[in-house]
């Protein structure tokens, strides 16, 4: 009688263990909206509207902090973010934003400054990202000019 018992009480723990790591596994990305590419890679899914509020420090200290929303497009792994009330600096449909998604987040994200470099090319900064664990924030920080914060709308 007392096997029955601690062989029932181990495989029930054992149970236990084993859905706890799939559960813990499954909700490491448990991303919201995702888009699965023909690698079978599954990614985040950018497209849509999001709100962008964004501050400026170090040589841009002097600036306002900014409000937009984005409309992010994206293509298989790129996106691209267009600006829909825009500024004096960075105007109404124009890009602010473009990258590239992997399975752990962004591979590389850029966010558009409004300068112009000494060649006349436009000026994208090259920034740090975290993601939400829902993937409906998203927090850019692009060197010593901007921070921003993506809420999906």
């Amino acid at each position: 009688m007392k096997k029955t018992s601690v062989t029932l009480v181990l495989a029930f723990t054992f149970l236990l263990a084993f859905a706890s790591v799939a559960i813990a596994q499954t909700a490491e990305k448990g991303w919201e909206k995702t888009v699965t590419l023909p690698s079978g890679e599954e990614i985040l899914d950018m497209s849509g509207e999001w709100d962008d509020h964004g501050e400026f420090y170090g040589p841009f200290s002097q600036f306002q902090p900014m409000s937009d929303i984005l409309t992010i497009t994206q293509e298989g792994a790129t996106f691209t973010a267009v600006k829909q009330i825009g500024s004096k600096w960075v105007p109404k449909g124009a890009k602010t934003l473009k990258g590239e998604l992997g399975k752990d987040g962004f591979k590389a994200v850029y966010y558009y400054i409004g300068a112009l470099s000494m060649d006349g090319s436009f000026e994208w900064e090259e920034c740090e990202w975290k993601i939400s664990e829902d993937g409906n924030k998203v927090k850019i920080d692009c060197g010593e000019r901007v921070r921003s914060t993506l809420t999906r709308r």
